[in-house]
C-alpha cells in the first residue's frame, strides 16, 4: 500500500508554495551560474513546470510526462541550459510515490534527451549526466522512505483499531456472561416454583404459598447480584473527557495531525454526558482513521448551561458510499438515549456533531 497524497487544508497550502518554488528556482536558478534570465525561456519554462504541479496529487504520472516533455522542448530550442532532472523533482517525487520504475524511467529519458539535444562533449554529457543521475537516485529513495512511512503508519492505525475492538468484544462477553447466568438461572428457578403454584393453587393453597415465596426469593436474591453487579460496574474507572488526551495521543501516533479545543467547564459534566461525549470522539476517530484519508483532525468540546456540543471533523476525502456500522449506530443509540441529537456528514471527510442536554429528558431536571 503506498501513501495517499494528503487533501483538504495540507494540499492547499502545500501545493502552491510548491509551484512557486519550483517556477522562481527554474526562472532565476540557471542565472546563479551566469546564464542569461530570459523571460520567454527560463521564466516561462518556470511558469509551465510550477502549474502542472497544482494538479500534481491527481494526475502524477502526466504532469511528470509534460514537464519532462516541456523541458526537453526547452533544452532542444536552446532556451534553457539548466539540469534534466532537478526541474522535475516535485514532479518526480509525487508520481513515484504510485509509479516508481515509471517515473524513473520517464526522468531518465528527459535526462538522456536533454543531454542530446545540448550537443555537449563526451567528457562534459559524462560529468553532467551522472551528478543528474544522482539527483534522480536521490529523489527516487526520498519518495520510497515515504512510501514505506505510509504502511507502516497504515499497520499502525490497523493495529490500534483491533487493539480497541477486541477490548470492546471482551467488555460486552464479560457483561453478557454475568447477566446471563444472573438472569437465566432466576427466570428458570422462578418459571418452576410459578408453575408449582399455578397447580397446588386449588388443592393445597399453603404448597402455592411456599412455591410464591420461594420465587419471590429468588427474585430477591437476582436483584442483589444485579445490583451488586452494576456497582461494580460502576467503580471501574469510566473514560470522561479528561481521557480525550489519550486519545488524542492515539490518533497522533497514527499520523494526525490533531487540534482540541474544549470551552466551558467541561470538567464539571455529569458522568453520563461526559462518558458519551467521550464515546462519540472515540467513534469519530476510529472512522477517521478507518474510512478516511485525512492528515488533520479537529476535535470540539462546547460545555453551556444547558448543554454539550461534540464536533469532530477532518480534512479527508468524500465517504459519500459509507454507510453506517454498528459502531456509529451504537453511538446514535448512547445520544439518543440522553436525549440528545447526533448529525453525521460524510460529503467532504466525516464530519460528527453531537449534542447532549445537560438535563434528564425523562423528567426535565438536572441531573
Amino acid at each position: 500500500m503506498s501513501p495517499r497524497p494528503q487533501n483538504g487544508r495540507h494540499a492547499r497550502l502545500v501545493d502552491p508554495a510548491l509551484a512557486l518554488l519550483t517556477a522562481v528556482a527554474i526562472a532565476a536558478g540557471p542565472a546563479t551560474v551566469g546564464a542569461p534570465l530570459s523571460w520567454h525561456g527560463t521564466f516561462a519554462l518556470g511558469v509551465i513546470l510550477g502549474g502542472l504541479l497544482l494538479v500534481r496529487r491527481s494526475r502524477p504520472v502526466p504532469v511528470l510526462v509534460l514537464s519532462a516533455a516541456a523541458l526537453v522542448g526547452y533544452q532542444s530550442a536552446g532556451l534553457f541550459e539548466g539540469g534534466g532532472v532537478w526541474p522535475l523533482s516535485a514532479a518526480l517525487f509525487t508520481a513515484a510515490l504510485t509509479r516508481p520504475g515509471l517515473a524513473s524511467a520517464v526522468a531518465a529519458l528527459a535526462l538522456a534527451g536533454g543531454l542530446t539535444v545540448q550537443g555537449l562533449d563526451a567528457s562534459e554529457t559524462l560529468a553532467r549526466g551522472g551528478v543528474e543521475l544522482l539527483w534522480l537516485a536521490l529523489v527516487t529513495a526520498a519518495a520510497s522512505s515515504w512510501r514505506q512511512y505510509g504502511r507502516w503508519r497504515a499497520e499502525h492505525r490497523a493495529r490500534l483499531l483491533q487493539l480497541e475492538q477486541t477490548r470492546l468484544v471482551e467488555q460486552r462477553l464479560t457483561i453478557s456472561r454475568e447477566v446471563h447466568d444472573v438472569v437465566a438461572h432466576t427466570l428458570a428457578v422462578v418459571g418452576v416454583h410459578l408453575n408449582v403454584a399455578v397447580e397446588a393453587l386449588d388443592d393445597s393453597p399453603e404448597e402455592a404459598r411456599a412455591a410464591l415465596r420461594t420465587a419471590i426469593a429468588v427474585r430477591s436474591r437476582a436483584m442483589t447480584d444485579l445490583k451488586t453487579f452494576v456497582g461494580e460496574l460502576r467503580d471501574v474507572p469510566q473514560h470522561g473527557l479528561e481521557s480525550l488526551a489519550e486519545l488524542v495521543a492515539q490518533a497522533e501516533a497514527a499520523g494526525l495531525d490533531v487540534r482540541y479545543d474544549a470551552e466551558g467547564d467541561v470538567d464539571a459534566l455529569p458522568a453520563a454526558q461526559a462518558l458519551t461525549a467521550y464515546r462519540v470522539v472515540q467513534e469519530a476517530v476510529v472512522n477517521t482513521l478507518r474510512h478516511s484519508d485525512a492528515g488533520r483532525l479537529t476535535i470540539q468540546v462546547q460545555a453551556g448551561p444547558g448543554a454539550v456540543a461534540v464536533t469532530v471533523t477532518d480534512d479527508g476525502r468524500s465517504a459519500a458510499g459509507f454507510t453506517e456500522g454498528h459502531g456509529l449506530t451504537g453511538m446514535r443509540e448512547r445520544v439518543t438515549a440522553l436525549g440528545g441529537t447526533l448529525r453525521v456528514d460524510t460529503g467532504g471527510g466525516f464530519a460528527v456533531r453531537a449534542v447532549l442536554p445537560l438535563t434528564d429528558h425523562l423528567t426535565g431536571l438536572a441531573p
